[in-house]
Protein backbone atom coordinates (compact mmCIF):
# COMPACT_ATOMS: atom_id res chain seq x y z
CA UNK A 1 0.00 0.00 0.00
CA UNK A 2 2.70 2.19 0.90
CA UNK A 3 4.74 1.71 -2.81
CA UNK A 4 0.80 2.72 -4.46
CA UNK A 5 0.50 5.54 -2.42
CA UNK A 6 3.92 7.13 -3.30
CA UNK A 7 3.77 6.17 -6.75
CA UNK A 8 2.95 9.14 -8.74
CA UNK A 9 5.75 10.89 -6.29
CA UNK A 10 8.52 8.52 -6.86
CA UNK A 11 7.78 8.65 -10.57
CA UNK A 12 7.81 12.70 -11.16
CA UNK A 13 11.39 12.32 -8.91
CA UNK A 14 12.77 9.53 -11.22
CA UNK A 15 12.12 11.22 -14.22
CA UNK A 16 14.13 14.72 -12.65
CA UNK A 17 16.92 12.33 -11.70
CA UNK A 18 17.08 10.64 -15.26
CA UNK A 19 16.15 13.35 -17.66
CA UNK A 20 18.31 16.30 -15.49
CA UNK A 21 17.41 19.69 -15.01
CA UNK A 22 16.39 22.24 -17.41
CA UNK A 23 18.21 25.85 -17.29
CA UNK A 24 14.56 27.23 -15.55
CA UNK A 25 15.04 24.00 -13.36
CA UNK A 26 18.58 24.60 -12.72
CA UNK A 27 17.84 27.76 -11.47
CA UNK A 28 15.21 26.09 -8.93
CA UNK A 29 18.05 24.08 -7.89
CA UNK A 30 20.07 26.58 -6.21
CA UNK A 31 22.41 27.76 -9.08
CA UNK A 32 20.39 31.29 -9.79
CA UNK A 33 16.80 31.76 -7.94
CA UNK A 34 15.99 31.39 -4.61
CA UNK A 35 15.04 27.84 -3.80
CA UNK A 36 11.62 26.84 -1.13
CA UNK A 37 12.14 23.75 0.72
CA UNK A 38 10.04 22.55 3.07
CA UNK A 39 11.39 20.85 6.02
CA UNK A 40 9.65 18.39 8.53
CA UNK A 41 12.45 18.55 11.95
CA UNK A 42 10.95 18.76 15.24
CA UNK A 43 14.19 18.49 17.87
CA UNK A 44 13.95 17.32 21.59
CA UNK A 45 10.11 18.65 21.11
CA UNK A 46 10.91 22.13 19.42
CA UNK A 47 9.79 21.98 15.95
CA UNK A 48 11.86 23.98 13.24
CA UNK A 49 12.09 27.65 13.82
CA UNK A 50 13.32 30.13 10.71
CA UNK A 51 14.25 32.44 13.46
CA UNK A 52 17.03 29.88 14.39
CA UNK A 53 20.45 32.05 13.48
CA UNK A 54 21.86 28.96 12.60
CA UNK A 55 19.03 27.70 10.31
CA UNK A 56 19.02 31.53 9.35
CA UNK A 57 22.52 31.32 8.14
CA UNK A 58 22.01 28.10 6.40
CA UNK A 59 18.90 29.43 4.36
CA UNK A 60 21.51 32.16 3.29
CA UNK A 61 24.33 30.50 1.85
CA UNK A 62 22.34 27.71 0.24
CA UNK A 63 20.25 30.48 -1.41
CA UNK A 64 17.57 28.38 -0.21
CA UNK A 65 13.41 29.35 1.56
CA UNK A 66 13.03 26.98 4.10
CA UNK A 67 9.80 26.09 4.77
CA UNK A 68 9.05 24.70 8.47
CA UNK A 69 6.89 21.78 7.47
CA UNK A 70 5.54 20.95 11.38
CA UNK A 71 3.22 23.13 12.98
CA UNK A 72 4.68 25.25 15.19
CA UNK A 73 2.67 23.83 18.23
CA UNK A 74 3.80 20.21 17.25
CA UNK A 75 6.02 18.87 19.88
CA UNK A 76 5.64 15.33 19.90
CA UNK A 77 8.25 14.25 16.83
CA UNK A 78 6.79 10.38 16.47
CA UNK A 79 2.88 11.96 15.97
CA UNK A 80 3.53 14.47 14.18
CA UNK A 81 5.57 12.26 11.14
CA UNK A 82 2.49 9.45 11.03
CA UNK A 83 0.13 12.42 10.60
CA UNK A 84 2.40 13.44 8.17
CA UNK A 85 2.81 10.30 5.98
CA UNK A 86 -0.45 9.07 7.11
CA UNK A 87 -2.01 11.95 5.44
CA UNK A 88 0.45 11.68 1.86
CA UNK A 89 1.86 15.70 2.65
CA UNK A 90 5.01 14.76 2.59
CA UNK A 91 7.22 17.91 3.20
CA UNK A 92 10.02 17.78 0.59
CA UNK A 93 12.77 17.31 3.14
CA UNK A 94 12.10 14.82 6.31
CA UNK A 95 14.39 15.10 9.80
CA UNK A 96 12.95 11.87 11.70
CA UNK A 97 14.50 8.27 13.56
CA UNK A 98 16.96 7.15 10.62
CA UNK A 99 15.39 3.61 11.02
CA UNK A 100 11.80 4.65 10.60
CA UNK A 101 13.06 6.97 7.25
CA UNK A 102 14.72 3.77 6.00
CA UNK A 103 11.45 1.66 6.20
CA UNK A 104 9.70 4.59 4.41
CA UNK A 105 12.53 4.14 1.89
CA UNK A 106 11.72 0.76 1.31
CA UNK A 107 8.58 1.52 0.86
CA UNK A 108 8.73 3.79 -1.64
CA UNK A 109 8.55 7.21 0.60
CA UNK A 110 12.15 8.73 0.01
CA UNK A 111 14.40 8.93 -3.01
CA UNK A 112 17.67 6.50 -2.76
CA UNK A 113 20.48 9.53 -2.69
CA UNK A 114 23.05 7.73 -4.19
CA UNK A 115 23.01 9.48 -7.18
CA UNK A 116 22.15 12.57 -5.88
CA UNK A 117 25.24 12.30 -3.43
CA UNK A 118 27.55 11.39 -6.48
CA UNK A 119 26.61 14.18 -8.98
CA UNK A 120 25.26 17.18 -6.64
CA UNK A 121 26.92 16.15 -3.07
CA UNK A 122 30.66 16.83 -3.33
CA UNK A 123 30.72 17.74 0.43
CA UNK A 124 28.70 14.18 1.64
CA UNK A 125 30.63 11.64 -0.55
CA UNK A 126 34.10 13.07 0.71
CA UNK A 127 32.77 12.85 3.79
CA UNK A 128 32.06 9.00 3.21
CA UNK A 129 35.42 8.51 1.35
CA UNK A 130 36.66 9.83 4.98
CA UNK A 131 35.33 8.25 7.01
CA UNK A 132 34.10 4.90 6.12
CA UNK A 133 32.22 3.66 9.62
CA UNK A 134 29.87 6.89 8.74
CA UNK A 135 29.69 5.72 5.37
CA UNK A 136 28.70 1.60 6.73
CA UNK A 137 25.93 3.60 8.65
CA UNK A 138 24.04 5.42 6.05
CA UNK A 139 23.87 2.01 3.92
CA UNK A 140 19.94 0.72 4.26
CA UNK A 141 19.49 -2.93 4.24
CA UNK A 142 19.03 -2.55 0.43
CA UNK A 143 22.02 -1.20 -0.38
CA UNK A 144 20.64 2.22 -0.91
CA UNK A 145 21.20 5.63 0.81
CA UNK A 146 17.88 7.58 2.48
CA UNK A 147 18.73 9.26 5.12
CA UNK A 148 21.91 11.53 6.08
CA UNK A 149 22.52 10.89 10.09
CA UNK A 150 23.81 13.23 12.67
CA UNK A 151 26.84 11.84 12.99
CA UNK A 152 28.70 12.11 16.50
CA UNK A 153 32.45 12.79 16.75
CA UNK A 154 32.80 9.27 17.22
CA UNK A 155 36.87 9.23 16.22
CA UNK A 156 37.40 11.82 18.47
CA UNK A 157 35.09 11.59 21.30
CA UNK A 158 34.06 7.81 22.37
CA UNK A 159 33.73 8.57 25.85
CA UNK A 160 30.39 8.58 28.12
CA UNK A 161 29.59 7.09 31.17
CA UNK A 162 32.20 7.08 34.26
CA UNK A 163 32.87 6.38 37.59
CA UNK A 164 32.99 9.24 40.22
CA UNK A 165 34.01 9.41 44.00
CA UNK A 166 33.44 11.64 46.80
CA UNK A 167 37.22 12.64 46.87
CA UNK A 168 36.99 14.89 49.46
CA UNK A 169 35.55 11.94 51.72
CA UNK A 170 38.73 10.19 50.90
CA UNK A 171 41.29 12.82 51.72
CA UNK A 172 39.25 13.33 54.68
CA UNK A 173 39.88 9.46 56.08
CA UNK A 174 43.69 9.09 54.21
CA UNK A 175 42.09 6.33 51.93
CA UNK A 176 43.49 5.72 48.35
CA UNK A 177 41.39 6.23 45.18
CA UNK A 178 39.71 2.54 45.11
CA UNK A 179 40.97 0.61 42.16
CA UNK A 180 39.13 -3.01 42.77
CA UNK A 181 35.71 -3.61 43.74
CA UNK A 182 36.44 -4.78 47.46
CA UNK A 183 38.53 -1.98 47.94
CA UNK A 184 35.57 0.30 47.02
CA UNK A 185 33.41 -1.71 49.30
CA UNK A 186 36.18 -1.20 51.89
CA UNK A 187 35.53 2.58 50.90
CA UNK A 188 32.15 3.12 51.37
CA UNK A 189 31.42 0.97 54.32
CA UNK A 190 34.07 3.72 55.89
CA UNK A 191 31.85 6.41 54.83
CA UNK A 192 28.58 5.37 55.61
CA UNK A 193 29.81 3.86 59.48
CA UNK A 194 32.08 6.84 59.92
CA UNK A 195 29.64 10.03 59.19
CA UNK A 196 31.63 11.16 56.24
CA UNK A 197 29.47 14.26 55.94
CA UNK A 198 29.92 15.04 59.39
CA UNK A 199 26.40 16.01 60.38
CA UNK A 200 25.74 13.60 63.34
CA UNK A 201 23.61 11.18 61.16
CA UNK A 202 24.26 8.16 59.71
CA UNK A 203 22.46 8.83 56.36
CA UNK A 204 25.50 8.53 53.78
CA UNK A 205 24.57 6.79 50.56
CA UNK A 206 27.08 4.34 48.97
CA UNK A 207 26.28 3.64 45.06
CA UNK A 208 23.02 5.95 43.82
CA UNK A 209 22.00 6.37 40.38
CA UNK A 210 19.63 8.52 38.62
CA UNK A 211 16.54 7.41 36.12
CA UNK A 212 14.13 4.99 35.23
CA UNK A 213 14.82 1.11 36.48
CA UNK A 214 16.61 0.43 33.39
CA UNK A 215 18.49 3.53 33.51
CA UNK A 216 19.63 2.63 37.17
CA UNK A 217 20.04 -1.12 36.59
CA UNK A 218 22.29 -0.21 33.50
CA UNK A 219 24.44 1.83 35.68
CA UNK A 220 24.73 -1.21 38.15
CA UNK A 221 25.79 -3.98 35.72
CA UNK A 222 28.33 -0.99 34.56
CA UNK A 223 30.03 -0.51 38.09
CA UNK A 224 30.11 -4.42 38.38
CA UNK A 225 31.55 -5.14 35.07
CA UNK A 226 28.37 -6.21 32.98
CA UNK A 227 25.88 -5.19 29.53
CA UNK A 228 22.91 -3.32 29.89
CA UNK A 229 20.56 -5.99 30.24
CA UNK A 230 18.94 -4.78 26.73
CA UNK A 231 22.27 -5.60 24.81
CA UNK A 232 23.54 -7.65 22.05
CA UNK A 233 27.25 -7.49 21.34
CA UNK A 234 29.72 -9.47 19.40
CA UNK A 235 32.27 -11.59 21.10
CA UNK A 236 35.81 -12.17 20.96
CA UNK A 237 35.06 -14.50 17.67
CA UNK A 238 32.29 -12.59 16.53
CA UNK A 239 29.67 -14.24 18.05
CA UNK A 240 26.52 -12.17 18.62
CA UNK A 241 25.58 -12.51 22.52
CA UNK A 242 22.74 -11.23 24.55
CA UNK A 243 23.40 -9.80 27.63
CA UNK A 244 21.59 -12.08 30.04
CA UNK A 245 23.34 -14.94 28.70
CA UNK A 246 27.04 -13.73 28.89
CA UNK A 247 29.16 -15.89 31.37
CA UNK A 248 29.08 -13.44 34.09
CA UNK A 249 25.34 -11.97 34.45
CA UNK A 250 24.07 -14.31 37.49
CA UNK A 251 27.28 -13.80 39.39
CA UNK A 252 27.39 -9.99 38.85
CA UNK A 253 24.01 -9.63 39.84
CA UNK A 254 24.27 -12.24 42.78
CA UNK A 255 27.12 -9.62 43.91
CA UNK A 256 25.26 -6.33 43.30
CA UNK A 257 22.17 -8.02 45.48
CA UNK A 258 25.06 -8.53 48.35
CA UNK A 259 25.89 -5.09 48.60
CA UNK A 260 22.51 -3.48 48.15
CA UNK A 261 21.88 -5.98 51.51
CA UNK A 262 24.91 -4.79 53.09
CA UNK A 263 23.18 -1.43 52.57
CA UNK A 264 26.08 -0.22 50.29
CA UNK A 265 23.50 0.85 47.32
CA UNK A 266 20.69 3.56 47.86
CA UNK A 267 17.77 2.01 48.96
CA UNK A 268 15.34 4.30 46.59
CA UNK A 269 17.81 2.79 43.81
CA UNK A 270 14.89 2.52 41.56
CA UNK A 271 12.40 5.15 42.75
CA UNK A 272 14.61 8.74 43.16
CA UNK A 273 14.19 9.09 39.49
CA UNK A 274 16.23 11.47 37.38
CA UNK A 275 16.92 13.89 40.01
CA UNK A 276 18.80 11.63 42.03
CA UNK A 277 22.12 12.93 41.10
CA UNK A 278 20.87 16.27 42.38
CA UNK A 279 19.49 14.93 45.31
CA UNK A 280 22.30 12.63 46.58
CA UNK A 281 25.17 15.32 45.92
CA UNK A 282 23.40 18.71 46.41
CA UNK A 283 22.23 16.80 49.83
CA UNK A 284 25.88 15.81 50.76
CA UNK A 285 24.92 12.08 51.32
CA UNK A 286 25.96 10.37 47.94
CA UNK A 287 29.29 8.76 47.60
CA UNK A 288 29.92 7.09 44.43
CA UNK A 289 27.99 7.27 40.52
CA UNK A 290 28.20 5.68 37.33
CA UNK A 291 27.06 8.85 34.75
CA UNK A 292 27.87 11.17 32.14
CA UNK A 293 31.04 12.53 32.11
CA UNK A 294 30.61 16.17 31.28
CA UNK A 295 27.40 16.53 33.47
CA UNK A 296 27.93 15.11 36.65
CA UNK A 297 31.94 16.33 36.47
CA UNK A 298 30.39 20.17 36.62
CA UNK A 299 29.20 19.41 40.49
CA UNK A 300 32.89 19.73 41.98
CA UNK A 301 32.06 23.58 40.45
CA UNK A 302 28.51 23.79 41.33
CA UNK A 303 28.25 22.84 44.47
CA UNK A 304 32.12 24.18 46.13
CA UNK A 305 30.30 26.79 47.58
CA UNK A 306 27.67 25.21 49.22
CA UNK A 307 29.64 22.04 50.32
CA UNK A 308 32.84 23.67 51.78
CA UNK A 309 35.87 21.18 49.91
CA UNK A 310 33.18 19.34 47.95
CA UNK A 311 34.65 17.26 45.32
CA UNK A 312 33.08 14.91 42.81
CA UNK A 313 35.61 13.35 40.61
CA UNK A 314 36.38 10.42 37.96
CA UNK A 315 38.32 7.24 38.87
CA UNK A 316 39.52 4.42 36.45
CA UNK A 317 37.44 1.63 36.00
CA UNK A 318 37.68 -1.36 38.73
CA UNK A 319 38.95 -4.61 38.62
CA UNK A 320 35.87 -6.89 39.72
CA UNK A 321 35.13 -10.49 39.63
CA UNK A 322 37.02 -12.46 37.79
CA UNK A 323 39.45 -9.96 36.86
CA UNK A 324 36.45 -8.07 34.90
CA UNK A 325 36.69 -4.47 34.75
CA UNK A 326 33.52 -1.76 35.17
CA UNK A 327 32.24 -2.13 31.51
CA UNK A 328 31.70 1.87 30.07
CA UNK A 329 30.05 1.56 27.07
CA UNK A 330 31.01 4.49 24.71
CA UNK A 331 29.16 6.86 22.35
CA UNK A 332 27.67 5.14 19.11
CA UNK A 333 28.91 6.77 15.77
CA UNK A 334 25.39 8.60 15.46
CA UNK A 335 22.00 8.51 17.43
CA UNK A 336 20.13 7.97 14.38
CA UNK A 337 18.28 10.89 13.98
CA UNK A 338 18.34 12.30 10.21
CA UNK A 339 16.81 13.64 7.22
CA UNK A 340 15.75 12.23 3.83
CA UNK A 341 14.04 13.73 0.62
CA UNK A 342 11.04 12.32 -0.02
CA UNK A 343 9.32 11.35 -2.91
CA UNK A 344 6.89 14.41 -3.35
CA UNK A 345 9.89 16.78 -3.04
CA UNK A 346 9.74 19.25 -5.85
CA UNK A 347 13.84 19.65 -6.59
CA UNK A 348 15.63 17.09 -5.14
CA UNK A 349 19.13 18.61 -6.37
CA UNK A 350 18.19 21.91 -4.67
CA UNK A 351 17.12 19.58 -1.67
CA UNK A 352 20.66 17.47 -1.58
CA UNK A 353 22.40 20.94 -2.56
CA UNK A 354 21.20 22.39 0.49
CA UNK A 355 22.00 19.11 2.87
CA UNK A 356 25.65 18.57 1.19
CA UNK A 357 26.41 22.48 2.67
CA UNK A 358 25.97 21.52 6.12
CA UNK A 359 28.74 18.91 5.25
CA UNK A 360 30.82 21.79 4.48
CA UNK A 361 33.63 23.24 6.47
CA UNK A 362 31.09 26.28 7.14
CA UNK A 363 27.75 24.14 7.91
CA UNK A 364 29.57 21.74 10.69
CA UNK A 365 31.50 24.85 11.84
CA UNK A 366 28.18 26.64 12.12
CA UNK A 367 26.14 24.05 13.54
CA UNK A 368 28.30 22.99 15.74
CA UNK A 369 30.07 26.32 17.28
CA UNK A 370 26.94 29.10 15.90
CA UNK A 371 27.52 32.13 14.41
CA UNK A 372 30.28 33.78 13.82
CA UNK A 373 30.72 37.43 16.13
CA UNK A 374 27.58 36.30 18.28
CA UNK A 375 28.71 32.40 19.41
CA UNK A 376 31.97 32.40 18.76
CA UNK A 377 35.22 34.01 17.25
CA UNK A 378 38.24 32.54 15.18
CA UNK A 379 41.40 32.13 17.27
CA UNK A 380 43.96 30.89 15.28
CA UNK A 381 42.20 29.15 13.06
CA UNK A 382 40.01 27.34 15.29
CA UNK A 383 36.13 28.48 15.86
CA UNK A 384 36.52 29.65 20.31
CA UNK A 385 33.24 30.42 22.07
CA UNK A 386 32.64 33.57 23.18
CA UNK A 387 31.42 34.59 26.86
CA UNK A 388 28.03 34.91 25.56
CA UNK A 389 28.24 31.35 25.44
CA UNK A 390 30.57 30.76 28.51
CA UNK A 391 29.35 33.15 30.74
CA UNK A 392 25.75 33.25 29.47
CA UNK A 393 24.05 36.76 30.93
CA UNK A 394 20.88 35.07 31.58
CA UNK A 395 22.24 31.72 33.32
CA UNK A 396 22.28 29.49 30.67
CA UNK A 397 24.34 26.59 30.39
CA UNK A 398 26.80 26.49 26.73
CA UNK A 399 24.54 23.65 25.65
CA UNK A 400 20.95 25.81 25.70
CA UNK A 401 22.66 28.76 24.61
CA UNK A 402 23.60 26.79 21.17
CA UNK A 403 20.54 25.24 21.18
CA UNK A 404 18.26 28.19 21.57
CA UNK A 405 19.97 29.68 18.07
CA UNK A 406 19.45 26.28 16.76
CA UNK A 407 23.41 24.75 16.55
CA UNK A 408 23.64 21.35 18.24
CA UNK A 409 20.01 20.29 17.33
CA UNK A 410 19.32 17.13 16.16
CA UNK A 411 17.76 16.07 12.63
CA UNK A 412 19.88 17.78 10.21
CA UNK A 413 22.97 14.66 8.50
CA UNK A 414 25.81 16.87 9.93
CA UNK A 415 29.11 15.61 12.19
CA UNK A 416 29.69 16.75 15.17
CA UNK A 417 33.23 17.84 16.46
CA UNK A 418 34.22 16.75 19.84
CA UNK A 419 35.87 20.29 20.08
CA UNK A 420 32.61 22.03 20.77
CA UNK A 421 32.09 20.05 24.69
CA UNK A 422 35.68 19.73 25.28
CA UNK A 423 35.44 23.86 25.72
CA UNK A 424 32.80 24.45 28.02
CA UNK A 425 33.11 21.15 30.37
CA UNK A 426 35.16 22.40 33.58
CA UNK A 427 38.57 20.42 34.48
CA UNK A 428 37.08 18.03 36.62
CA UNK A 429 35.24 16.64 33.36
CA UNK A 430 37.89 17.15 31.17
CA UNK A 431 40.26 15.13 33.00
CA UNK A 432 37.40 12.48 33.53
CA UNK A 433 37.41 12.20 29.88
CA UNK A 434 41.23 11.74 29.23
CA UNK A 435 40.69 8.59 32.20
CA UNK A 436 37.72 7.02 29.42
CA UNK A 437 39.73 7.78 26.49
CA UNK A 438 42.72 5.59 27.06
CA UNK A 439 42.58 2.03 25.86
CA UNK A 440 40.32 -0.46 27.44
CA UNK A 441 38.06 2.24 29.50
CA UNK A 442 36.00 2.42 27.01
CA UNK A 443 34.31 0.07 25.22
CA UNK A 444 32.56 0.56 21.76
CA UNK A 445 28.94 -0.56 21.50
CA UNK A 446 27.28 -2.61 18.98
CA UNK A 447 27.56 -1.13 15.99
CA UNK A 448 24.42 0.23 14.07
CA UNK A 449 23.18 -2.79 11.74
CA UNK A 450 19.96 -3.01 9.76
CA UNK A 451 17.01 -5.29 9.52
CA UNK A 452 14.55 -6.30 6.88
CA UNK A 453 10.82 -5.26 7.45
CA UNK A 454 10.28 -8.95 8.70
CA UNK A 455 13.44 -9.16 10.53
CA UNK A 456 13.10 -6.08 12.48
CA UNK A 457 9.12 -6.99 13.26
CA UNK A 458 10.45 -10.45 14.65
CA UNK A 459 13.25 -9.05 16.75
CA UNK A 460 10.91 -6.42 18.48
CA UNK A 461 8.43 -8.95 18.80
CA UNK A 462 11.04 -11.17 20.92
CA UNK A 463 13.02 -8.30 22.97
CA UNK A 464 10.10 -6.07 23.78
CA UNK A 465 8.98 -9.24 25.93
CA UNK A 466 12.38 -10.72 27.04
CA UNK A 467 13.68 -6.92 27.80
CA UNK A 468 10.32 -6.76 30.42
CA UNK A 469 11.11 -10.03 31.79
CA UNK A 470 14.88 -9.31 32.61
CA UNK A 471 13.70 -6.04 33.82
CA UNK A 472 11.44 -7.45 36.71
CA UNK A 473 14.11 -10.54 37.46
CA UNK A 474 16.71 -7.85 37.94
CA UNK A 475 14.98 -5.64 40.09
CA UNK A 476 13.49 -7.75 42.33
CA UNK A 477 16.74 -10.07 42.60
CA UNK A 478 18.94 -6.40 43.22
CA UNK A 479 16.33 -5.70 46.12
CA UNK A 480 16.06 -9.29 47.82
CA UNK A 481 12.62 -9.68 46.80
CA UNK A 482 13.49 -13.45 45.51
CA UNK A 483 16.85 -15.59 44.98
CA UNK A 484 18.73 -15.47 42.43
CA UNK A 485 20.06 -18.87 42.68
CA UNK A 486 16.87 -20.52 43.02
CA UNK A 487 15.26 -19.00 40.06
CA UNK A 488 18.25 -18.51 37.68
CA UNK A 489 17.41 -21.56 35.83
CA UNK A 490 13.93 -20.73 35.38
CA UNK A 491 14.44 -17.52 34.60
CA UNK A 492 16.68 -18.57 31.22
CA UNK A 493 14.01 -21.16 30.08
CA UNK A 494 11.58 -18.30 29.91
CA UNK A 495 14.02 -16.25 28.05
CA UNK A 496 14.45 -19.23 25.65
CA UNK A 497 10.83 -19.91 24.89
CA UNK A 498 10.48 -15.92 24.34
CA UNK A 499 12.63 -16.43 21.29
CA UNK A 500 16.10 -15.08 23.02
CA UNK A 501 18.11 -17.17 21.37
CA UNK A 502 15.74 -16.81 17.72
CA UNK A 503 16.85 -13.03 18.59
CA UNK A 504 20.30 -13.47 19.06
CA UNK A 505 20.24 -15.35 15.33
CA UNK A 506 18.06 -12.67 13.78
CA UNK A 507 21.30 -9.60 15.02
CA UNK A 508 23.89 -12.58 14.30
CA UNK A 509 22.76 -12.37 10.61
CA UNK A 510 22.12 -8.68 10.65
CA UNK A 511 25.81 -8.27 11.99
CA UNK A 512 27.44 -10.49 9.44
CA UNK A 513 25.70 -8.03 6.62
CA UNK A 514 26.92 -5.11 8.15
CA UNK A 515 30.52 -6.33 8.25
CA UNK A 516 30.54 -7.11 4.50
CA UNK A 517 29.50 -3.62 3.55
Amino acid sequence: MMKKRFLVGALTASLLLVGGCSKEEGKASGEGNNTKLSVFLISNGKPLNMEWDVFKKAAEATNTTIIPHASKNANDANQAYNLMVASNDLADVISHRVPTLERLGTEGGLIPLNDLIEEHGPNIKKFMEEHPIYRKDMISVDGNIYALSTFNDFENMKTRWGLFIRTDWLDKFGLPVPTTLDELKNTLTTFIENDANGNGKKDEVGIFARGNTKSATDYLLAIFGAMPYTVFYPDENGKIVYAPYAPNTKEILTEIAEWYKLGLIDKEIFTRGWNARDIMLGGNQGAFACDWLGSTGSYSDTLKDVIPGFKFEAIPPLEGINGEKSKMMGRNTTSEVGWGISVTAKDPIAAIKYMDWWYSEEGRRTWNFGIEGKHYEMVNGQPIFTDYVLKNPDGKTPLQVLMDDGAQIMGPGVHQDANYELQWINGVSKEANEIYSKPGNTIDPMPIVKYTDAELKELEAIIAKTNQLSSEYYQKWILGASDINKEWDSYMREMDALGAKRAMEIVQIAYDRYNKN
